[in-house]
């Protein structure tokens, strides 16, 4: 008797609602910018840009079905996202409160209902998550050292801050992460601003870091 693609994709569906782990411990990643663009190029989705994303930090996941890993960007906050939600379906508000007296210039932030400000410093954006193998990535090295530059220390610190509150919400990280991957593989159709999630596996196990 022939499956019906639909009931495929449910029992796909079924098996597989808790593929998602993290890769040994919580850790931010940098991505081969190759690579990266290589993604970008089969998929507009993927985060990539000429410049300035030498040191974007990622949130290393690791997929367990077959070995896979993927790896879900952080991506910097945005005067959009002060209309956005703490928590919503596929995305994450990285915060910290602060009172008024330490509003930093450039920074991104909304104002409490007991009136200390609310720094947004970045968004998890699980519709962004990306394939990736070993030897295309690098740990970040979040600790302090004396020759770090006055702007690289800034940068850690926001990285530390960003880390810390990862650590708090990691566990609905890793159960929301399935969510629009699994969306993606029963219906068979692309969320709006989403990765096509199992082009972007092909093109990666295609992928010659030589070429």
């Amino acid at each position: 008797m022939k499956i019906n693609e639909g009931c495929f994709r449910a029992a796909y569906f079924f098996l597989r609602k808790t593929l998602f782990s993290l890769k040994n411990n919580l850790k931010f990643i940098s991505i081969d910018q190759k690579y990266l663009k290589y993604l970008h190029d089969f998929c507009k989705e993927v985060y990539w840009q000429p410049v300035g994303y030498e040191t974007k930090p990622y949130l290393g996941i690791l997929v367990e079905d077959k070995g896979n890993e993927y790896v879900i960007p952080l991506s910097s906050a945005k005067e959009k996202h002060k209309s956005w939600k703490n928590v919503d379906i596929d995305r994450f508000l990285i915060f910290e409160n602060c009172e008024k007296s330490e509003k930093a210039l450039n920074g991104i932030y909304t104002e409490n209902p007991d009136g200390s400000l609310k720094h947004i410093i970045s968004v998890i954006d699980l519709k962004k998550m990306i394939p990736v193998k070993s030897g295309l990535y690098s740990e970040i090295n979040l600790n302090f050292s004396p020759d770090d530059s006055e702007d690289m220390k800034k940068y850690k610190v926001l990285l530390n801050i960003e880390y810390s509150f990862c650590i708090k919400i990691i566990d609905s990280v890793i159960q929301k992460a399935n969510k629009p991957y699994d969306k993606h593989v029963s219906t068979g159709k692309i969320a709006k601003f989403c990765c096509d999630f199992k082009l972007l596996e092909e093109k990666s196990k295609e992928y010659d870091s030589k070429s």
